[in-house]
């Protein structure tokens, strides 16, 4: 099994940041190997020191300083070596990527815990180079370079005049991005005593030490050496508690992770799972861009033991720009230090109203934003809308029953109403409250198999149209160019079939209040993706025909929206998971009111917005305060999302030029198209689509679905369990020795995986190797 490098119960790594230059980091550092290598002489341990970067070599070098006044004990490297002695940034006309340095400090540390193994493990201190935000050779300040490893962190402050305030903001900055900092070390200084008031300020929750100060320099470079081993042998006993700190902090973390991988299934309530099933819990210590840092118990050891787990699923599809992204911590942390949160109803924020404002200047079909908490929740407000709106157009009473035309297969969230506006399945069927209210329509959907496009069509519409079940595209772009799609025999059966459907509606007395939809793909369901071209003839026969077809007479002059309202759940697939900022461009028509929600904050809080026209606004305009939209939360519009929110939209709208290279560039050229690609590559796709097991393939923006063959499709299926489990359980190799795991759920007979819009090439090219290699095996 690939072996980790991140702690565990018997190896303690420990990241060194400070507070400034020239505050006496790597003196302490060597303080620490020393005090270390004691109590690992005790505990038969050994004492590692990592310097990554150094600048001013050779006339500096801090690996040499800890390896001359630690006698040798502590085994030292240095990955990085550069002789100006400036900022890395600018010490090499030739950076390294990020990744090679980050690849390389991993390998190290790898090579520390192999290395250990004879033993009982072994203490390791990672030196920082300069300020927390000095940056690395790529730019890339320090406390975000390191933020992979997460290793629980020694601060060392400033003692000097004005360090409180740095030191603090050290912290601050370091707290921000996720670190443990369990101890600040700095110099004793009798006339600031800047310990004492970092102390209070931090009221217990970091040990604070100060230790005495070196010796003043000398120039015999004999007597410095002799000096500074004198101050060492005395700094000992300072450092030999602060050693003592870090291990009862150590013991304490790997407590209670044991602790929640045990208690976990005793006292909390999973969402859509059934927990007989679940035979061992996944403790998710951080998770950084794509990735979670997991422990789980080792069936050999019994100890609890790391796993880094690529998040394939996107965290139930929310993630956009990356874990613990310092962007958007920040722009939360703003808001919250200046807001906290505000109430709402009559009042205006800054962060909401240019939330509102940004998203009517993409969405010029609409005028009003109204904000709420998740995706559910905004197809509620959504439904509330449409329906009262078709009320009153068509003179219905309030008794008159109401009905959304809608998908079979979609699904629109787990609060009730949103339960009701859905057909009956396996997420309703239990729940004694549900009543459908609603008539589905069949739908058509895209496929790959064989290395071949068609679109899948149902029975009830092929009927219609002399029996075609399958229609045959050159490509996805074809398939997606609905625009030019006119002439496709396939929109005739479309519209006969939505027609004799609408029609027979009337026949029954049937009141149809709203046309309800996840553009594209319908996610729940089973990443259906729907053909566009059936959704956008939906659409338009609605509103051309839906009136006069369903029997309706209009009661008012008609405006803003005709036949009925059209609502877009786009709570999944908006803001480029598709790699459109919005699925309706894919159909070439806009919605009467939209829902958005996950990616629209990047994964990090929640937020949803209901989108809608001025015409359905007027509906709730009176003197009665009771004929107004009563609905609303008590954190709606909170400044802390809508600030994030607003910092999401900049990235991704960066991303998304095509006047300029971006993250994305390769993959549009990889497909060869601006419009209809995947962050998955072609080849894989075809090569997918050719194998046994597989019945059929699709992929869109960072979506890849893949249908496995089964006599008993759908949610309940098991033939992909087994899949899944080798997905998160097979320890890949990365290519130095360190393991990997995608985190997968299933769908039924579907696998998916997801990456987030920030995922890099070579990221998804491991998942799907990943995948064939999971797929090959036999089930």
């Amino acid at each position: 099994m690939p072996a980790p490098f991140h702690p565990t119960r018997a190896f303690q790594a420990y990241q060194i940041f400070a507070a400034n230059t020239d505050v006496g980091k790597t003196i302490l550092a060597t303080g620490l190997c020393r005090a270390a290598a004691l109590t690992a002489k005790q505990k038969n341990r050994d004492v590692f020191y990592l310097k990554p970067v150094q600048t001013g070599y050779p006339v500096d070098s801090d690996e040499r300083h800890v390896k001359t006044y630690s006698s040798g004990v502590v085994q030292t490297e240095t990955l990085y070596k550069y002789a100006d002695p400036v900022s890395p940034h600018i010490a090499t006309d030739k950076p390294p990527h990020d990744d090679e340095l980050m690849s390389k400090t991993k390998q190290s540390l790898l090579n520390c815990v192999r290395q250990s193994r004879t033993k009982n493990g072994a203490y390791a201190f990672v030196e920082t180079a300069g300020g927390i935000h000095s940056p690395v050779m790529s730019g890339t300040p320090q406390a975000d370079f390191y933020r992979p490893l997460r290793l629980p962190s020694v601060l060392i402050g400033d003692s000097k005049l004005g360090g409180i305030s740095t030191t603090l903001s050290t912290y601050e900055s370091l707290a921000l991005r996720g670190y443990d900092i369990p101890s600040i070390l700095l110099f004793h200084n009798g006339r600031y005593r800047n310990h004492e008031m970092l102390a209070t300020q931090l009221d217990g929750r970091t040990l604070v030490s100060a230790v005495p100060a070196p010796p003043t320099k000398l120039d015999d470079p004999i007597k410095e050496a002799e000096s500074m081993m004198t101050y060492y042998a005395q700094l000992d006993e300072h450092m030999a508690p602060v050693i003592k700190h870090l291990d009862k902090v150590h013991e304490a973390r790997f407590e209670r992770l044991a602790q929640m991988e045990e208690k976990a299934k005793d006292i909390l309530w999973w969402p859509f799972t059934q927990h007989q099933n679940v035979k061992q819990t996944t403790v998710v210590d951080s998770a950084y861009k794509d990735y979670f840092l997991t422990y789980q118990k080792s069936t050999e050891t019994n100890e609890m033991e790391p796993k880094e787990m690529f998040d394939s699923c996107a965290s139930w599809w929310t993630q956009g720009l990356g874990h613990a992204n310092p962007q958007l911590t920040l722009a939360a942390a703003r808001a919250a230090g200046r807001y906290g949160h505000v109430m709402f109803p009559e009042t205006a924020n800054e962060p909401a109203m240019s939330l509102a404002e940004r998203i009517l200047a993409k969405d010029t079909w609409a005028s009003r934003v109204f904000f709420s908490d998740n995706g559910s929740t905004a197809i509620e407000v959504a439904i509330k809308m449409a329906l009262r709106a078709t009320a009153i157009r068509y003179g219905w009473s309030d008794s008159k029953p109401v009905d959304v035309l809608g998908l079979e297969g979609g699904y629109h969230g787990d609060t009730i109403g949103a339960m009701d506006a859905c057909s009956p399945n396996v997420f309703n069927k239990n729940v004694q409250w549900y009543k459908p209210k609603g008539h589905w329509l069949q739908a058509p959907s895209i496929h790959i198999s064989k290395g071949k496009v068609h679109v899948r069509v149902p029975d009830a519409i092929a009927s219609k149209g002399g029996g075609t079940s399958s229609a045959a595209y050159a490509s996805l772009d074809a398939v997606y160019a609905t625009d030019k799609r006119g002439a496709d025999p396939l929109a005739n059966v479309y519209k006969t079939y939505i027609r004799s459907q609408l029609q027979g509606l009337r026949d029954q007395g049937r009141h149809i209040g709203a046309l309800l939809m996840e553009p594209v793909i319908m996610g729940s369901g089973g990443m259906i993706f729907v053909d566009p071209l059936f959704q956008r003839v939906l659409v338009d026969t609605v509103r051309a025909e839906g009136a006069d077809l369903l029997g309706y007479k209009a009661q008012e002059q008609a405006k803003g929206w005709q036949g009925v309202p059209v609502i877009f759940d786009e709570i999944f697939a908006g803001w480029y998971r598709l790699g459109r900022r919005s699925a309706s461009d894919f159909l070439g028509v806009k919605p009467d009111i939209v829902g958005y929600a996950k990616t629209l904050t990047g994964g990090l809080v929640p937020l949803a917005l209901t989108v809608t026209k001025e015409s359905l606004f007027d509906i709730f305009l009176s003197d009665k305060k009771e004929e107004c939209l009563l609905h609303g939360h008590s954190y709606t519009a909170h400044p802390i999302g809508c600030s994030v929110a607003g910092e999401t939209i900049d990235t991704l709208e960066r991303m998304a030029r095509v006047d300029k290279p971006t993250e994305w560039t390769s993959y549009r050229d990889n497909w060869s198209s601006n419009d209809t690609w995947s962050m998955w590559s072609p080849a894989t796709v075809d090569r997918l689509s050719h194998m046994d097991k597989v019945e059929s393939v699709m992929s869109l923006g960072s979506i890849l679905a893949v249908e496995l063959k089964d006599t008993e499709g759908g949610y309940n299926s098991m033939i992909s369990k087994n899949i899944i489990q080798k997905m998160r359980h097979g320890d890949f190799d990365e290519g130095n020795g360190a393991g990997i795991n995608l985190f997968a759920r299933p769908l039924g007979n579907v696998i998916y995986l997801m990456t987030s819009q920030i995922t890099t090439p070579d990221r998804v090219r491991k998942c799907e190797d990943i995948l064939f290699e999971c797929l090959e095996q036999k089930l």
